[in-house]
């Protein structure tokens, strides 16, 4: 876990935890889909150039699928997830965003299904927007663009053509 990373954990028994370092597809997770929800059409469709795997029955895999996905998620400014990677795991994430609308981290909330139906991410929602909203002001991203070289910075100009 990197030194900007945090973790807080769940005081109720069932815990849900990634192990550090373990990386996971962006396609099918909260994080990931909060974060391709804004990358650049061509960077978009070069990270989806092989198949993608289906790790339960809600994991979107055609691509059609998952580019209206990802606009429904910029659109919200979150991402609703209900059990793509993993059989009973929900989450709710949303984008830490630059001055220019770009994410550059994402924050989530992730749970066992029967503690976080929809409903219940909904609130935890508005809570994750807030959050985002008083990190970026907090750590002053507005300047982090002049930081930062431009082709670090991923921003939305469109989805690729969808094609049958």
């Amino acid at each position: 876990m990197s030194s900007t990373s945090r973790l807080f954990e769940s005081p109720q028994r069932v815990k849900i935890a990634a192990a550090v370092g373990q990386r996971l597809p962006l396609y099918c997770t909260a994080t990931g889909k909060a974060f391709l929800a804004y990358l650049h059409e061509i960077r978009l469709a070069r990270s989806f150039s092989e198949s993608l795997s289906k790790y339960t029955e809600h994991t979107l895999v055609s691509r059609a699928d998952l580019y209206q996905d990802l606009r429904e998620t910029r659109l919200r400014g979150l991402r609703f997830l209900r059990q793509e990677y993993e059989r009973d795991i929900n989450a709710v994430a949303g984008p830490i965003m630059n001055a220019q609308g770009c994410p550059i981290a994402v924050i989530a909330i992730v749970g066992p299904s029967f503690r976080m139906p929809y409903e219940r991410m909904l609130m935890l929602g508005q809570a994750i927007q807030e959050t985002a909203v008083a990190i970026a002001r907090e750590v002053g991203l507005a300047a982090l663009p002049a930081i930062l070289p431009k082709t670090q910075t991923p921003c939305i100009t469109g989805y690729p053509e969808q094609k049958g």
